[in-house]
């Protein structure tokens, strides 16, 4: 070979070199930009990035710290949903009724009885029936039974689920409030209803609440809400405990003309869903004797018989639109659905050792991992980034259940929660993950494919920065894109 030759080769492998190197000092170089970033000072920052063909780790910082993940714990709670229930698992919805029928008339109550479905009348699903729809369908099941008048009750029966609708260690600043909805065997319109205020246009008074939407049963509403400037959005909190009907609101909402909508916890969902089938009963001339109520109220023993079922999209799209727009709801009822399906008992405390079992026969590291909840609004929580760098691995090569899951998560700067994220650059398109964010906590956890086509499950954590929420954003949103940019 000659002198020239040689030249051309080492040049050219020096510039290969060179440029792996560049590739891979820029994902160093941006993990020691955190390292010594003042906003960070006294945050706990962790941090994972595993080579899922290799189960080799490419990069890390204080993987070992268990930290409040915020919402991207529900990739865990999702992922193990559909390795033990299956893609297509329905959630199913019965109409039943005790005592007899006579000449069309039901000597006895009507029931629903609930599976925990989560998206029963969902709002906010796409293809998923209203509850108008919803209630049409079920008054229509009952005409065609040939019930035309009932002597007795509708009743929500929600008993598949343990009584204890949401987390014990859930703030009170929040159960009140849509995004801290419990989770009951019988759910209704996300279990969440409206207050519709009429606003005015004088700064600090307070504006006066017009109706709630769907009628909330028994609901009584003390109002504190004020006006605040007119661009201030939505700062009112709703606080009530579950099965109760006191409540109070609190907080601003701009000042203006018109009505203002602030969504609020439904404090009995069950409930709701029998008054709202009482009265499309009676709109459509079947004759309710007595008051809409509930299975934990007027306790039954009665046989029953079930005339009428109504499934739920399956498990797949329930997960997809639950990652998607972070649905804290729908998680709690996967985890109890878990622990039913994995030890027997639909409860909170055993479908969370059922994940937590799954994952460590599955070889994971758990410890570490201290979950509350399935959805990550428990400040609680505790889990390390390699564990959830971990547990994304084993959920690629599970190649059942992988391919489903990985095309239910948001992807950056494309869908979900993450449309607006690293938008032009390489890590859009390249990144299916879950983002999770509370006060003072950010985290996103998920799959890479970096430049060189190689697949990465990673997890990024911080608790207690000192910056804005979306400064801390923009920050990963460079790792994100360090991590798009490896070259080997």
């Amino acid at each position: 070979m000659s002198k020239y030759c040689s030249y051309l080769l080492l040049s050219s492998l020096f510039a290969i070199f060179s440029f792996q190197a560049n590739t891979q000092s820029k994902l160093e170089a941006t993990l020691l930009q955190f390292d010594q970033d003042p906003d960070l000072k006294y945050a706990t920052f962790g941090f994972c990035a595993i080579d899922i063909s290799k189960n080799t780790i490419v990069a890390q910082r204080k993987p070992n710290s268990a930290l409040a993940p915020a919402s991207s714990l529900k990739v865990v709670t999702t992922g193990t949903a559909l390795a033990t229930l299956g893609a297509d698992y329905k959630f199913e919805t019965y109409l039943e009724y005790d005592g007899t029928i006579s000449g069309g008339v039901l000597n006895g109550n009507l029931y629903i009885k609930g599976t925990g479905d989560p998206c029963l009348g969902s709002p906010f699903m796409e293809g998923v029936p209203t509850v108008d729809e919803l209630m049409a369908s079920f008054v229509a099941a009952i005409k065609k039974k040939g019930i035309t008048k009932i002597n007795g009750a509708v009743i929500g029966d929600a008993s598949f689920f343990e009584p204890q609708s949401i987390i014990p260690t859930w703030q009170w600043g929040d159960i009140g409030n849509a995004y801290g909805a419990g989770v009951y065997g019988l759910n209704i319109h996300d279990n969440i209803y409206y207050i519709v205020f009429q606003r005015n246009t004088k700064f600090g008074a307070t504006p006066k609440i017009r109706e709630f939407r769907p009628a909330v049963l028994g609901l009584e509403m003390q109002n504190y809400v004020t006006n605040a400037g007119r661009r201030t959005g939505d700062n009112a909190y709703v606080y009530v405990a579950p099965y109760t009907t006191n409540a109070y609101v609190e907080g601003t909402i701009p000042l203006g003309t018109g009505d203002f909508e602030v969504k609020g916890a439904m404090p009995d969902p069950p409930l709701v869903a029998a008054d709202w089938l009482t009265k499309s009963l009676k709109a459509q001339g079947i004759a309710v004797s007595k008051p809409a109520s509930t299975q934990r109220i007027l306790k039954s023993t009665a046989p029953r018989t079930t005339f009428h079922t109504h499934y739920s999209p399956t498990l797949l799209e329930i997960a997809k639109h639950t990652n998607e727009d972070s649905r804290n709801m729908y998680c709690e009822a996967m985890i109890k659905t878990i622990g039913l399906k994995q030890l027997q008992k639909a409860t909170r405390v055993d479908g969370l050792a059922a994940v937590t079992d799954f994952w460590r026969a599955r070889g994971v590291d758990t410890r570490g991992f201290f979950i509350k909840d399935g959805s990550g609004l428990s400040a609680r929580n505790g889990v390390t980034a390699k564990t959830m760098a971990q547990i994304m691995r084993k959920m690629y090569i599970d190649k059942k259940s992988f391919h489903d899951f990985y095309n239910q998560l948001a992807i950056v700067g494309e869908t979900g929660t993450l449309k607006r994220l690293c938008l032009g650059t390489s890590a859009a398109g390249n990144i299916h993950a879950k983002s999770g964010s509370m006060n003072r906590i950010r985290s996103y956890t998920g799959y890479v494919t970096t430049k060189k086509g190689t697949l990465l499950s990673f997890s990024m954590i911080v608790n207690n920065y000192s910056c804005s929420g979306y400064m801390m954003r923009k920050k990963f949103e460079r790792l994100m894109i360090a991590l798009a940019e490896l070259n080997e």
